[in-house]
């Protein structure tokens, strides 16, 4: 019985390790500058898009294309917003009545009309490995 009840706990414990183990790389594209950094924000549901990130972090724009792994991840659906800071002063700029003037992108390079885009445009099922191509605007 004791035999048993290990060998239940060790395939447990391999299928959920197998279940977390894919992967998202973000590939961003659309760098015109190679300057400041870039800001990446995960959301996880319509009430918190745009509001409360479930993830973010900072990546320095080195390439006019950056592969950046975003590990550690679930299985699950997300939409990711993401903007380069080129004079790195810790946020979007935006010129009159809120139009951006750094490039900025969406998840499924979704676009909004005066405004950002929707949770629904912005998110994708993330269950296997995957390549996010994302283009800057």
């Amino acid at each position: 019985m004791r035999t048993s009840i290990l060998i239940f706990a060790f395939a447990l414990a391999f299928s959920a390790q197998s279940l977390s183990a894919q992967h998202l790389t973000l590939e961003v594209h659309g760098i015109e500058k190679v300057a400041g950094k870039l800001y990446v924000a995960i959301y996880d549901s319509p009430s918190t898009f745009m509001k409360k990130p479930l993830a973010g972090f900072v990546v320095e724009v080195k390439d006019t294309v950056l592969s950046i792994p975003c590990k550690g991840l679930p299985a699950g659906t997300y939409a990711l917003s993401l903007y380069q800071d080129e004079n790195e002063n810790g946020h979007l700029d935006t010129a009159a009545f809120g139009i951006p003037v750094e490039k900025y992108g969406f998840s499924n390079d979704a676009t909004g009309i005066m405004g950002p885009p929707s949770y629904e445009k912005c998110s994708f099922t993330f269950s296997a490995d995957t390549i996010l191509v994302v283009h800057l605007h």
